[in-house]
């Protein structure tokens, strides 16, 4: 068998096993328990589902999200990949900016175990 032919089969394996892992993948499964290709996955099914939700077509989306062109969007959608970027533009269209500000907020007992350890620190000095 030529390198070719090898590498025609290899791709087409790949693409298969992309496919399947795509479709049996649970939307609803905790981040926790998927990974990073899984949660990219799980994010680009749940844009397409609020995109038709909306009944836009993935060019009118693209255009509104300021994307660089429907192509963009498209990929995403399929692949799951996109820039960050683009993923905030994606997010902000849907009117979900304040989620993603949220995301990497530090928690309240961590800004309160700041606030305590300035004080003992300021204390001790004098």
């Amino acid at each position: 068998m030529d390198d070719n032919k090898l590498l025609s089969k290899l791709k087409s394996f790949e693409d298969e096993a992309k496919k399947a892992k795509k479709k049996n993948i649970n939307i609803d499964a905790s981040f926790s328990t998927l990974t990073d290709e899984e949660i990219s996955l799980v994010l680009a099914y749940r844009a397409k589902k609020l995109r038709i939700e909306n009944s836009l077509k993935q060019s009118e989306f693209s255009t509104s999200a300021l994307l660089s062109s429907a192509t963009t969007y498209s990929n995403f959608e399929q692949t799951g990949k996109v820039s960050l970027i683009n993923f905030i533009k994606i997010v902000r269209n849907f009117g979900r900016i304040q989620e993603l500000e949220n995301l990497l907020k530090s928690d309240i007992s961590s800004v309160i175990e700041s606030v305590h350890s300035r004080k003992k620190i300021r204390e001790r000095v004098r």
